[in-house]
């Protein structure tokens, strides 16, 4: 039985659908969840559930939920602990892997699989919604408002050249016109129709990254699989990855080496009356920290 580090971050402050700040509640309390991931080798140890200040505003309640987060993550990774995160929105990456970062022996570097369906690297001068959770790639880059950029007392940013996204389909141009500046190498939902095209997109961005850093994590947003695998997201977009081929891509990646964590973000449980969503969760925790002889493998 493999013991997983498990936190979860109530963070909904950061999006247009609040409902996703229940998200790591309901993962938390589903005794359906324990069971699927027990069954498949893996005990998910809740190390604690961090909530956001209500009377700080928007920008400082994110940030200040964020070096919580970052803390924990952290002593996690300087302990050797592999660690599972779930949101709430995906502003909380921006304290996962601050704290990851910070956690690394100096001269290491951390790489990072960004899988969503956006690109999340707007800043404040060019979102057009205000929404604090399409910022974080910018953030982890070190683009955009500097609160959020020093999460973590100002410690390193991601490397451009160390993150890869997968599987985005719905972006901005003044989005796209960053990462391209910054020389980011973006998977777009497009070249992933073809069978298998997943498994191998995710196995190349393991080699690819591991020749820019020393360690890795991965960071899923649920809203890029595709609604109907997946409709309990904050934001929605059709068109996405197939939920079961995400599964069988993720254990094809889980004896990556340098693998530190994974991040599950935007799970809203209010639009997941047939529990597919909460199911997926679990396929995915144990597609990477399961029973090997009882994982679907690409």
């Amino acid at each position: 039985m493999r013991r997983i580090a498990t936190l979860g971050v109530a963070s909904g402050q950061a999006s247009r659908n609040s409902g996703c700040w229940r998200g790591p509640m309901v993962l938390k309390d589903s005794i359906e969840l324990q069971r699927f991931c027990h069954q498949r080798g893996v005990r998910l140890i809740w190390q604690d559930l961090f909530e956001p200040n209500e009377r700080a505003s928007k920008v400082d309640a994110v940030a200040g939920l964020c070096r919580e987060v970052a803390r924990f993550t952290t002593a996690l990774v300087k302990q050797q602990q592999p660690f599972l995160c779930f949101g709430g929105d995906h502003s909380c990456a921006m304290g996962v892997w601050s704290g990851v970062m910070r956690a690394l022996p100096e001269g290491s570097k951390l790489g990072l699989i960004w899988i969503d369906a956006h690109m999340d690297a707007h800043t404040f001068k060019t979102t057009p919604s205000g929404n604090i959770h399409g910022m974080p790639v910018a953030a982890l880059l070190g683009q955009g408002d500097r609160i959020l950029q020093r999460i973590y007392g100002g410690t390193g940013h991601l490397e451009p050249h160390a993150i890869v996204l997968v599987g985005v389909r719905s972006y901005e141009p003044a989005e796209q016109a960053l990462l391209n500046r910054l020389g980011v190498r973006v998977i777009k939902m497009s070249a992933l129709t073809e069978p298998d095209a997943l498994c191998l997109a995710l196995k190349e961005s393991v080699s690819y990254l591991a020749q820019q850093a020393d360690y890795l994590g991965i960071s899923i947003d649920l809203d890029a699989v595709d609604p109907g695998c997946a409709p309990a997201v904050g934001v929605p977009e059709p068109g996405g990855i197939d939920g079961r081929e995400l599964s069988r891509a993720v254990a094809g990646i889980a004896d990556a080496p340098g693998l530190v964590g994974m991040e599950i973000a935007e799970f809203c449980p209010r639009y997941d009356s047939e529990k597919k969503t909460i199911r997926l969760i679990g396929e995915l925790v144990t597609a990477l920290y399961g029973d090997m002889a009882r994982r679907e493998v690409c």
